[in-house]
């Protein structure tokens, strides 16, 4: 070869194996006058040797002596097959299929990598006339240009070896650093997230990991439990944490109405819409929609909300323009999705749609040991609300808690805790006496929903009416109304869908009515 050294220079700053191996092939081809080349280097384990031909790849195993490789890699020693010596390796299948490329009475040349040592590290085959590869083995520049190869073969094996050494490490660190943020977030979350309880320390970490990611959130939990608290968290956390945070109750809104507040409506789309609306999807642009009590929103509409997470366009309701939209969806329900899709009352596409990041907030019974820390923080919020310094929680007090069945939830635990603050002076504790009133007095209601007889229970048939002093029929009933949803809604502690079931009503009209009425 007359450019050995400049081959030899090019193999030196070549650092990718696979160009390595090719420049030092091709110009064997090209310079030498042998038709093919082909370099083997022994599997990670040394078990086995391979080679691709036109897209084939053959395979030997180092101890199996039907192939000329396995002598050569035993021997340290090259080997120069005639066409005659060729027929004694007919046995290999693979051996003969790749003999199969060289030319019609070529010799093959099978060297050892690199050569005189005893130690092989790859093995070089040549194809070609009797004289080139005769005159190769005795030439000391082709030799050396091998070790040349060999040699830088091992070093960018070293280096690339290494630099997945580097690779995997720097992925550890990265790894520990996210670990590292996650823990942060998650410790920031205590403060909105009380509890250290393992179900809230295990759906605080879960918060922060949906946060970090682009999917769907359904957060499922008992009503009380603080599903809109997780919603917002998930929000804050993200990276749209500086985008709307837009909620709706899906309960609270009639039919008729949940889809003009959704898609918003072009003037004149229906009676009484005397001018455009934008809809809440559009408001939500570039931040969370968080869609409560999701399981109560209609056959018809779940449908275009499914293709809004499609598509991520919608239609304003009279409008003939697609509008689109990036939002992130955080819906929340407290029934069973599963059982109503089974019901034919959900669509089993749009929970499949919502379920991509599920979030279970645990009940209050489940975690009782974060009762103090709970009641805690809502003292303290009623302090500063209020202007006055309840001391805390008599153990007692915290006892007779810890016993409650808490139906409600941690806000029935709250509207207790500030009862108990409204009824105790300041820089005093609670006493079991300030929360014994609230927790006997619970109604007992049978299947149907009506009262069971109890004496305690609403005796004024004309609830907060002064019969004598009516003088406007239309607003002693509206006044007997709000007063009769507020007592019951009390009874049940904030609990919509007992007070309705107990009212005879549906609890979308239930929640109709408390809005219009303006009753919390």
């Amino acid at each position: 070869m007359s450019d050995w050294l400049s081959l030899a220079v090019s193999l030196t700053n070549t650092r990718d194996q696979s160009d390595l191996t090719s420049t030092f092939v091709n110009e064997i081809e090209a310079s030498l006058g042998v038709s093919r080349a082909w370099v083997m280097f022994p599997s990670a384990q040394g078990r086995s040797l391979s080679v691709t031909q036109d897209g084939n790849t053959f395979e030997w195993k180092v101890d199996d002596f039907t192939h000329p490789f396995a002598h050569v890699l035993q021997s340290a020693s090259p080997m120069l097959l005639d066409p005659s010596k060729l027929n004694y390796w007919l046995e290999n299948d693979d051996f003969v299929a790749l003999m199969s490329a060289r030319k019609r009475g070529e010799n093959v040349l099978i060297m050892p990598l690199p050569p005189g040592v005893k130690k092989v590290k790859a093995i070089l085959m040549l194809t070609g006339p009797s004289s080139v590869l005769s005159q190769l083995l005795a030439d000391k520049q082709w030799q050396k240009l091998c070790e040349i190869y060999i040699n830088q073969s091992q070093m960018v094996a070293e280096l690339g070896k290494e630099h997945r050494q580097i690779s995997a490490l720097s992925s550890s660190i990265a790894e520990i650093r996210r670990d590292e943020k996650k823990r942060e977030k998650a410790y920031e979350l205590k403060s909105v997230l009380i509890g250290e309880s393992s179900p809230m320390q295990k759906m605080r970490d879960k918060v922060v990991t949906a946060a970090q990611s682009l999917l769907n959130v359904l957060v499922c939990g008992d009503t009380g439990t603080g599903k809109e608290l997780v919603a917002r968290a998930v929000h804050e956390l993200s990276d749209r944490r500086t985008k709307p945070f837009v909620a709706i109750n899906c309960a609270a809104i009639p039919d008729t109405l949940l889809e003009s507040e959704l898609f918003g409506h072009v003037k004149g789309a229906f009676s009484g819409a005397d001018r455009a609306k934008s809809g809440l999807l559009l408001d939500a642009d570039g931040g969370t929609l968080f869609l409560d009590e999701i399981g109560d929103m209609p056959l018809s509409l779940q449908a275009k909300l499914l293709r809004v997470l499609e598509t991520r366009s919608f239609r304003p309701v009279g409008g003939s323009q697609e509008i689109n939209v990036d939002f992130r969806l955080v819906a929340a329900t407290h029934v069973a999705l599963p059982a109503r899709v089974e019901q034919g009352e959900f669509r089993r596409d749009l929970y499949y749609r919502l379920n991509q990041f599920p979030i279970l907030v645990p009940s209050l019974v489940e975690r009782l040991e974060d009762i103090p820390e709970l009641s805690r923080h809502f003292i303290a919020e009623y302090n500063a609300r209020s202007g006055v310094n309840i001391a805390g929680l008599r153990y007692a007090a915290l006892d007779l808690l810890n016993r409650h069945a808490f139906q409600g939830n941690v806000r029935e635990l709250r509207n207790l805790i500030e009862y108990g603050c409204a009824v105790t002076a300041s820089d005093e504790e609670i006493l079991p006496a300030a929360l014994n009133e609230r927790l006997n007095e619970q109604p007992e209601f049978n299947m149907t929903g009506a009262l069971a007889s109890n004496d305690d229970v609403v005796t004024d048939s004309y609830i907060g009416v002064d019969l004598s002093n009516i003088d406007n029929l239309k607003n002693a009933v509206q006044d007997f109304e709000v007063n009769v949803i507020r007592s019951r809604l009390t009874v049940f502690d904030g609990d919509r869908t007992k007070a309705a079931e107990s009212l005879g009503l549906p609890k979308r009209t239930l929640a109709h009515k408390c809005l219009k009425m303006e009753i919390d």
